[in-house]
């Protein structure tokens, strides 16, 4: 995708806001660019709910990447209204050569933001509106009967309707709702989810598939890339050098939280 992408060969500067969840995404980002021969030209947070000083930050970006980029978002809630029109005001738009990927943007957001402000931007999940799967279509047509017409199903509740189903799976295999019992269960179970396959891993995360999509001026997500397999999650993170060798299995006592392989 790096190499396929309207930014390849460009650099990167990332943004987001002050808290662990960006700065972690970050660091993981920085190490695998550098794997895969990319450059960060610049790094900056945000104090969370803070917009005042949005516009110096597209100036930031502005100077760091004068020729165009990409620019990874993890920027929350208001602060992405701001920010997107802040870029489009200031010329970092993808007719200049700048293209966003945004980790914290769900589709229901897309409207509140502006799709016009969204336009040619990209955002990356496991579950799209736009996956065409059997399932996500039933899952779509029963939300909506349920909720109304108009909303819009996100990536988070598709998940929470995962959890659901894994959950029930693991009792039926430990034949016992007892907690301690339903846990060791887990461990192999499986759910044909409105985005695909899931299963659950030892180290108790989910295999998943990955899709990026591409926003309209409509505000439609139009899946460009999608991972050929589901992707086994990792623990510990093997780019950094402080987690790097270390993996989690809650099969085995002992290994259960990190052990080094």
């Amino acid at each position: 995708m790096l190499r396929r992408s309207p930014a390849a060969g460009k650099p990167f500067f990332l943004v987001g806001s002050d808290y662990v969840f960006p700065r972690t995404s970050h660091a993981i980002t920085k190490q695998q660019l550098q794997v895969l021969g990319g450059s960060v030209a610049g790094e900056s947070y945000l104090p969370l709910g803070e917009v005042w000083n949005i516009s110096p930050l597209v100036s930031l970006i502005k100077k760091a990447m004068p020729d165009g980029g990409a620019i990874i978002n993890h920027l929350n809630g208001d602060q992405n209204i701001v920010f997107f029109n802040r870029l489009r005001d200031m010329g970092v738009t993808p007719e200049n050569g700048y293209h966003v990927m945004s980790y914290t943007i769900l589709e229901d957001e897309i409207d509140q933001i502006g799709a016009e402000l969204l336009q040619g931007h990209y955002v990356a999940s496991n579950y799209l509106m736009s996956v065409p799967t059997a399932e996500s279509r039933r899952f779509i047509k029963a939300f909506k009967a349920r909720y109304g017409d108009e909303r819009v199903v996100t990536d988070p509740q598709e998940s929470a309707y995962n959890m659901v189903y894994l959950w029930k799976a693991a009792a039926e295999k430990a034949n016992s709702f007892e907690p301690v019992a339903v846990r060791k269960a887990l461990v192999g179970v499986s759910f044909a989810a409105p985005q695909g396959k899931v299963k659950v891993m030892p180290n108790h995360h989910l295999a998943q598939t990955v899709r990026i999509g591409k926003i309209s001026r409509s505000g439609q997500v139009k899946i460009v890339e999608v991972s050929p397999d589901v992707v086994e999650p990792h623990a510990w993170n093997q780019y950094e050098r402080h987690t790097k060798g270390q993996a989690c299995d809650w099969t085995d006592p002992a290994k259960g939280g990190r052990y080094r392989f």
